[in-house]
């Protein structure tokens, strides 16, 4: 799993360079964009976290703005824009943009921002992060109620796969009960089976049976993703003679 990512959108090299600069601050990896023109295939080809927008500068920004809100992978990022004129301003937030900037902007501006967002951007990330973990699963399915002892291959918020001494069929109803490593809780949970490869792997949705669960799942999660963004950023920064990125507008 890779770093949390910002795209730029902006002519502006200082602005895009500061922004790149303080970005990596918080572990955020920052990319100019290639040109606007190509921002909606940009946008489709690829997941970001967050998106910089220069109102003032780009005169498509609120076209690319709905795009970006119909993007599906990217359609919840955090939208730090840059719009000094009070009209623009007013459609910019009605438009969906969480973070609002005007020039000139200083440096500490840029920082207190991206401190703020980060934590949005981190929950916009798990909510896609699947997490390799193994452990012992309890599965009852419901038209049977004969249990079956699985084991975790992978978690996320609202998806887990299994390795399963059974086969499944896609749309079967299923008991879930598994004690994640490290909680001493136990969570139930009703899954969903949407595929099963019938050789001993299955997979499926769910939801667990309460929010106290979920709440334990998702924090034990976002521990997962935490450590995986800390050791990300030390592998990215131990590497030697790392060339500066380019930060000119292409």
């Amino acid at each position: 799993m890779g770093t949390l990512r910002a795209l730029l959108v902006t002519p502006d090299d200082s602005l895009a360079g500061s922004f790149a600069k303080l970005s990596l601050e918080l572990g955020i990896e920052a990319h100019p964009s290639s040109g606007i023109t190509g921002i909606p295939d940009e946008l489709h080809r690829a997941k970001y976290e967050a998106v910089l927008l220069d109102f003032d500068r780009v005169p498509n920004a609120n076209s690319i703005l709905a795009t970006l809100r119909q993007s599906p992978s990217s359609k919840t990022a955090v939208i730090f824009a840059l719009v000094s004129d009070v009209r623009q301003r007013q459609a910019a937030l009605q438009s969906g943009a969480n973070l609002l900037f005007e020039r000139p902007i200083e440096e500490n501006q840029i920082r207190r921002a991206l401190r703020a967002a980060y934590d949005l951007m981190a929950r916009e990330r798990r909510r896609y992060f699947r997490c390799a973990a193994t452990f012992s699963v309890l599965t009852i399915p419901l038209k049977s109620e004969v249990d079956f002892r699985c084991r975790c291959i992978n978690l996320s918020s609202g998806g887990i796969a299994l390795t399963t001494p059974v086969v499944f069929t896609a749309g079967d109803e299923i008991q879930m009960f598994f004690q994640l490593p490290g909680i001493d809780s136990l969570i139930r949970a009703i899954g969903v089976v949407i595929w099963d490869d019938k050789h001993g792997k299955t997979g499926l949705s769910f939801k667990c049976t309460r929010s106290e669960y979920q709440g334990d799942l998702d924090s034990w999660l976002d521990n997962q993703l935490r450590e995986d963004l800390m050791k990300a950023d030390e592998h990215n920064t131990s590497k030697p003679d790392i060339a500066e990125p380019d930060l000119r507008h292409r």
